[in-house]
């Protein structure tokens, strides 16, 4: 209690009064799953439990499912910049609405339960001087989207495995690449190849862990890891939360 006899308010009223708000909402609208619109949370725990993890036999560098623990054939003649990638589940079934309503309805708040998820199917143990880094997006496109979906699950990650996450200004892509899906290995690399830039004073004796939310056929990584090595890294391993198979 202050000397005048009034008690202060809290330092904390505005995040008190934004959780009354966001819990008035809650009663009025309650979230919906994205993916099956049940009522209860943005995304359920029976969407979630029908997420298809990858097992079994993946390439050593690319992580690509298939039936040896060997180099897959494009690794094989194609070396890559990063050292390894790893995915938590195939991109099919219940998985894709979710990152489709993630990167594309305004869904921001489905990152958490997505990286948990992912943090369940791989375990981390972080190493010396390990950053996360998220896949960047070209900043006029970030700006009509909200956000980069990439690094808020890079966020979440970092707090569960206790990972720091570099910089935002660390990390950029210097154009706007047209979109990958139609496009094969090939004609992917090309397409982002010298379009990402990395701050070596941010990024030097750095071992680097991206995170990205599908990985297809890496060439996105690839490029990633070919400018945080030239910028300084020790190494570039990458995590993403689905991989197409």
């Amino acid at each position: 209690m202050s000397s005048t006899g009034f008690v202060p308010l809290s330092n904390n009223f505005g995040e008190q009064a934004r959780r009354l708000a966001n819990a008035a909402l809650d009663l009025l609208f309650p979230p919906r799953c994205a993916v099956c619109r049940r009522v209860g949370s943005l995304l359920c725990q029976v969407c979630i439990s029908d997420f298809v993890p990858v097992v079994g036999p993946v390439c050593q560098v690319c992580g690509e499912p298939q039936s040896t623990a060997n180099l897959c054939a494009r690794c094989t003649v194609q070396p890559r910049a990063f050292s390894s990638v790893r995915s938590g589940f195939a991109y099919s079934g219940t998985i894709r609405p979710a990152i489709h309503a993630l990167k594309y309805n305004h869904k921001p708040g489905l990152a958490k339960p997505l990286a948990e998820a992912l943090s369940r199917a791989i375990t981390r143990t972080p190493s010396p001087d390990e950053y996360l880094c998220a896949v960047p997006l070209y900043s006029e496109r970030e700006i009509a989207r909200g956000y980069n979906q990439s690094k808020l699950l890079a966020h979440s990650l970092g707090a569960i495995w206790e990972i720091p996450v570099i910089a935002a200004d660390a990390f950029c892509r210097m154009r706007n690449t047209t979109s990958q899906v139609e496009l094969d290995y090939s004609a992917r690399q090309a397409n982002v190849e010298g379009a990402f830039k990395a701050d070596p004073t941010l990024i030097e004796g750095h071992a680097i862990l991206l995170i990205d939310d599908v990985c297809t056929t890496g060439a996105t990584l690839h490029a990633c890891a070919v400018a945080l090595l030239a910028a300084g890294a020790t190494s570039v391993n990458a995590i993403t939360l689905a991989r197409a198979v």
